[in-house]
């Protein structure tokens, strides 16, 4: 009878061990930690094939680091792509990926584009140049301009698309996310009633959850809200490791840069020495960000996590290629490229102070004066140059189509 008794109770144990321990994990610090495994190599399983390719880019054999002969995994960084510009750049193809800073990085194209009279590429849709790869939107072709310069709008992308239209030394230029992030983030914008989507909106109570949890609420290969990155990146419908492994391949001989929203600044001064561009060209305010409370990862378990990280596995593909090729970039730089970036958040900083001020409309004549350092020359900041970083996307895409000649007819006004 003892002996009956003590087992019951060493079960007891046992169980409220087990369920001390799962609550544990599903806490968010729990979550938090899976996350950042999931950008971690060993954190893939290896028993997918798409996630085998992870391993062939960060836990192969680095045969060719030590000789020089490669970046990162298999593939060399192209020569006509490691070189920074001699003189400033003023061709771009820019990938803009959906919720990934990628409204903030537009608008600096914008600004920059506007101060020198480029050219921009627009089409009959108010703000994309094409939803998916094999073809773009009709262009409306410009009354005051000759030729394209700059092509910033949404996409999917194809240089074939790209190159038809923009001259031959363009520089292209993208941006990542961590793809739990870019979920939620998502999850957020296309459940408000102005950007609603039906498919988000007819998902019942916790959005991110139960869209992991729940396929048949997202049946489609891509979707806003399942491999968004690939899908912009003009990734095939396909987990094949060798098609995977060639687009990468392609990718990675195209882009010039490939910012990380997670180090956004670094990023941004990586880009600038590329594309030998000023300091002034690179300052911004960010755009399009939710201020208003939304689904978070405090809303996820450690089990949602992982589901995702294969629910989203090529996403995890893209995102952690693409940061591991950016570091090796950053790390290649001089030395004081780190002191650049202090620096860089620093005048951030003045410039964000500056144009929240609020007597900024009463001083609209007295602007922000930038000091010389041995990164930037001497500059100013004006009441005008806050209110273009703040200029929502439309209204400074018709701005620009009033100027060059590309306005949209009416009737295809949203």
């Amino acid at each position: 009878m003892k002996k009956r008794k003590l087992l019951g109770l060493l079960i007891c144990g046992v169980a409220l061990v087990l369920l001390l321990s799962r609550t544990q994990t599903n806490t968010p610090r729990a979550v938090q930690i899976e996350r950042k495994r999931a950008l971690n190599p060993e954190g893939f399983s290896g028993g997918n094939r798409t996630s085998t390719i992870i391993y062939q880019f960060f836990l192969s054999e680095n045969l060719c680091y030590s000789s020089g002969a490669c970046t990162y995994g298999s593939y060399k960084l192209p020569e006509q792509l490691s070189k920074h510009a001699n003189n400033e750049v003023r061709h771009i193809g820019f990938l803009k990926v959906h919720k990934a800073a990628s409204t903030t990085m537009q608008n600096m194209f914008f600004r920059f584009g506007m101060a020198r009279n480029l050219s921009f590429v627009f089409t009959y849709h108010p703000n994309y140049f094409s939803r998916e790869a094999s073809r773009h939107l009709p262009v409306i072709r410009p009354r005051f301009r000759n030729g394209y310069d700059i092509l910033c709008n949404h996409a999917v992308f194809n240089i074939s698309t790209f190159s038809r239209l923009l001259p031959s030394d363009t520089r292209y230029i993208a941006i990542v996310r961590d793809p739990l992030d870019l979920f939620i983030s998502s999850v957020n914008f296309y459940s408000q009633k102005s950007q609603l989507i039906r498919y988000i909106g007819a998902v019942p109570g916790n959005k991110v959850q139960n869209l992991i949890r729940n396929p048949r609420y997202d049946r489609e290969f891509f979707s806003y809200t399942k491999n968004a990155m690939a899908r912009d990146f003009g990734f095939p419908k396909s987990e094949d490791v060798d098609i995977v492994k060639n687009k990468l391949g392609e990718l990675n001989s195209i882009f010039t840069v490939v910012l990380i929203v997670e180090h956004f600044e670094e990023s941004l001064i990586l880009m600038k020495r590329y594309l030998s561009w000023k300091v002034r060209d690179i300052i911004f305010i960010a755009n399009n960000v939710r201020t208003q409370n939304g689904y978070s990862i405090n809303d996820l378990s450690l089990l949602d996590v992982n589901m995702f990280r294969n629910r989203n596995k090529l996403d995890y593909v893209v995102y952690r290629f693409f940061f591991e090729r950016f570091w090796r970039q950053f790390e290649a730089e001089s030395n004081d490229i780190h002191l650049e970036v202090l620096n860089f958040k620093k005048i951030l900083k003045e410039v964000s102070a500056f144009c929240n001020s609020g007597s900024i409309k009463e001083n609209v004549n007295e602007p922000l004066h930038m000091l010389e350092t041995r990164w930037n020359e001497q500059f100013n900041i004006t009441y005008d140059d806050c209110a273009f970083m703040i200029t929502d996307e439309l209204t400074f895409i018709e701005i620009l189509r009033a100027k060059q000649g590309s306005e949209l007819p009416r009737r295809f006004r949203g």
